[in-house]
């Protein structure tokens, strides 16, 4: 299970109410429960109005995925190296 959807139910609290209290929409918190990611200040945002130690970030949001830039060859690289 989602941990922001976790403490939010501990707390008893509902999407909205939670989203009020960490003033963000209600449409982010859904989407966050949902694993899409969000923006570091959303993320506190969150985390401060559930009184979870920033610290605990990791266990609380899935991790963004690093991307492997691929370098591109010009054209003409291309057709000497084939």
């Amino acid at each position: 299970m989602n941990r922001i959807r976790a403490a939010r139910q501990a707390l008893g609290w509902t999407q909205e109410e939670l989203a009020k209290t960490a003033r963000i929409s209600a449409r982010t918190i859904h989407a966050v429960e949902q694993g899409s990611l969000c923006r570091q200040a959303t993320k506190r945002q969150i985390l401060r109005a559930l009184s979870v130690p920033w610290e605990l970030k990791d266990e609380y949001f899935p991790r963004a995925h690093s991307v492997r830039r691929v370098r591109h060859m010009p054209e003409s690289q291309k057709a000497s190296s084939a």
